[in-house]
């Protein structure tokens, strides 16, 4: 039988992870979409520019590897 409690996936890692994937997913829509097309909950959604933001989408996917990151080190076993 093993100690369940020396194993520790979190609900941390679970938060960062889905938060993670999101700002990946973020990252994929500023890449793609013009700034006319953006959904209206985004920051930098504007109908007059027709430009791609490509700094949000980096500073998206600089988040996401911060997350995954994060979602990574809360993982692992336990010290004691």
């Amino acid at each position: 039988m093993t100690d369940t409690s020396s194993v520790r996936p979190t609900v941390w890692t679970w938060v960062l992870l889905v938060l993670g994937v999101l700002a990946l997913v973020a990252a994929v829509v500023y890449m793609t979409q013009p700034a006319d097309s953006l959904p209206g909950f985004f920051p930098g959604a504007d109908a007059t520019i027709t430009a791609k933001h490509t700094k949000h989408g980096l500073f998206a996917i600089g988040l996401a590897v911060v997350l995954f990151i994060g979602a990574w080190m809360t993982t692992g076993s336990k010290k004691d």
